[in-house]
């Protein structure tokens, strides 16, 4: 082998090496602008506490907020994130955290599949009910009286 060929065989960088330190971020002095709208809202959370439990019909009830995500209906979802309080729902106590199938102790899909509500759908139109608490219970006794009547696929 001759020494023209070997030279030729050695991997060749495709890029200039960079200069060390180029590569690592820069630190800013400004202090990062967080998100100013809150997705909070604590009197539309006391009139959904006003309303009948979505399962049993007992009151007072507690807001139960829907974790999880649907493209259809514009919901986001995060791991660790509450979800918004237009996503709230009137549930007891029992219903939702304290029951062995309650809520939070299950799938949650699977909870509002096995009871026959579209959460999202009731949770849109209790939320375009919100200032009007006469609605927003009539919201949640038709919810009720219809469950299992609508097609609850998510």
């Amino acid at each position: 082998m001759s020494a023209d060929i070997a030279i030729t065989l050695r991997p060749q960088r495709i890029f200039a090496p960079a200069p060390i330190g180029s590569m690592l971020k820069t630190v800013s002095s400004a202090p990062r602008i967080r998100k100013t709208e809150t997705d909070s809202d604590p009197a539309y959370l006391a009139m959904v506490r006003q309303c009948p439990c979505l399962h049993c019909g007992m009151e007072p009830s507690e807001a139960a907020h829907i974790r999880y995500a649907s493209a259809a209906h514009g919901k986001a979802s995060g791991l660790n994130k509450k979800p918004a309080d237009k996503w709230a729902l009137s549930l007891c106590s029992e219903h939702h955290r304290l029951a062995r199938d309650a809520q939070h102790n299950r799938n949650e899909q699977e909870f509002w599949h096995a009871l026959g509500i579209h959460p999202l759908i009731c949770a849109e139109q209790l939320y375009a009910q919100r200032g009007d608490l006469v609605a927003m219970r009539a919201v949640v006794f038709v919810t009720i009286s219809n469950r299992g009547k609508q097609n609850v696929d998510t």
